[in-house]
C-alpha cells in the first residue's frame, strides 16, 4: 500500500514538475519575444528621432534663410520708402516750378499779344501812309557828324543816319538781341543822345532778300516792324530818349542801300538805323 502510494505521488510530482517546466519555458519565450519587439519598437524610434532631428535642422536653416531674406526685405522697403520720398518732393518741386513757369509763360503771352497788336497796327499805318517821310533837317546840316564805333554813320538830305547792322543786333532769322548787339545798342543810342540832346529820331528797320526769316512772321515787313518796336521798347524802358522824342519805321526790304545780289550787299541792307530828324 505505501508503495502504491509513493509511485502515485511520485507520478504526480514528475507531472507537476514537467507542467511547471513547460509553463517557465513558455514563459522565457515570451520574455524573449518581447524583448526583440521592444529593441525593434527602440530602433524604429531612434530612427525617427534621426529623421525628426533630421527634419528639425532643415526648418532651423530654412528659417534662417526666411530670417536673412526678411531683413534684406525690410531694408530694401527701407531704401525704397526713402527714395519715395525724395520722388516726392522732386515732383513738388517740379510742380511748383512748372506753375511758375506756366504764370510766366501767360505774362509772357499776353506781352507777346499786345506786341503783336501794336507791329499789325503799326504795319497798317505804314501800309496806308508809305512809310514815314523824312524831310531834309537844315538844322542839322552844319553839325560835325560824329563816328560811332559798330556802326556807320552818313548824311542824307540834312540827316544824320547811325546804321547798326542787323546780323550784328539780332538773333538769326528773329526779333531777339544777341548779348553783344543788345550791348552796341545801348552804348551807340547812348552817344546818339550825348550828341544830338532832345532831337527827334526815327527808329528804321531794313531786311534784305536773303536773310532768313522765321516761321513767326508773315513776311520780311512783319519781322522789321517786330525788330524796330525791340529797339523802341530799349530806347524808352532805359530812358536813353523819351517817347515822345522817338518815331519808328518798318521798310521790310523797300530801301536796299545797294544790290542785294551780294553777300556783303546784303549785310549792308540788313540794318536799323537811328535818324536824327528835324524836330
Amino acid at each position: 500500500m505505501e508503495k502504491f502510494l509513493f509511485r502515485k505521488y511520485s507520478f504526480l510530482t514528475f507531472k507537476n514538475v514537467g507542467a511547471y517546466l513547460l509553463i517557465f519555458s513558455l514563459t522565457l519565450s515570451g520574455c524573449a519575444n518581447n524583448s526583440l519587439t521592444r529593441q525593434g519598437q527602440l530602433s524604429d524610434l531612434e530612427r525617427e528621432k534621426t529623421a525628426l532631428s533630421n527634419q528639425y535642422a532643415s526648418l532651423r536653416d530654412r528659417n534662417s534663410d526666411l530670417e536673412r531674406a526678411n531683413n534684406n526685405v525690410t531694408v530694401e522697403l527701407a531704401a525704397n520708402k526713402q527714395q519715395m520720398l525724395i520722388l516726392q518732393d522732386e515732383v513738388a518741386l517740379v510742380r511748383k516750378q512748372l506753375g511758375e513757369t506756366t504764370e510766366k509763360l501767360a505774362i509772357a503771352q499776353q506781352e507777346k499779344s499786345a506786341l503783336d497788336k501794336r507791329i499789325n497796327e503799326l504795319s497798317q499805318a505804314l501800309e496806308r501812309q508809305g512809310g514815314i517821310s523824312i524831310e531834309p533837317n537844315i538844322s542839322l546840316t552844319n553839325l560835325e557828324t560824329p563816328v560811332f564805333s559798330g556802326a556807320a554813320t552818313r548824311v542824307e538830305k540834312g540827316n544824320i543816319y547811325i546804321s547798326i547792322p542787323g546780323a550784328t543786333l539780332f538773333e538769326r532769322g528773329g526779333d531777339q538781341f544777341t548779348p553783344h548787339g543788345l550791348l552796341l545798342l545801348r552804348q551807340v543810342a547812348g552817344q546818339v543822345a550825348q550828341h544830338y540832346p532832345g532831337q527827334k529820331i526815327v527808329i528804321e528797320s531794313h531786311a534784305n532778300t536773303l536773310q532768313q526769316t522765321s516761321s513767326q512772321f508773315q513776311s520780311k515787313m512783319d519781322q522789321t516792324a517786330s525788330q524796330a518796336m525791340m529797339v523802341y521798347n530799349v530806347l524808352t524802358n532805359e530812358n536813353i530818349f523819351q517817347r515822345e522824342q522817338i518815331s519808328v519805321s518798318a521798310c521790310g526790304t523797300g530801301r536796299p542801300l545797294v544790290s542785294n545780289n551780294s553777300e556783303d550787299g546784303a549785310a549792308k541792307n540788313y540794318r536799323i538805323e537811328l535818324i536824327v530828324t528835324p524836330n
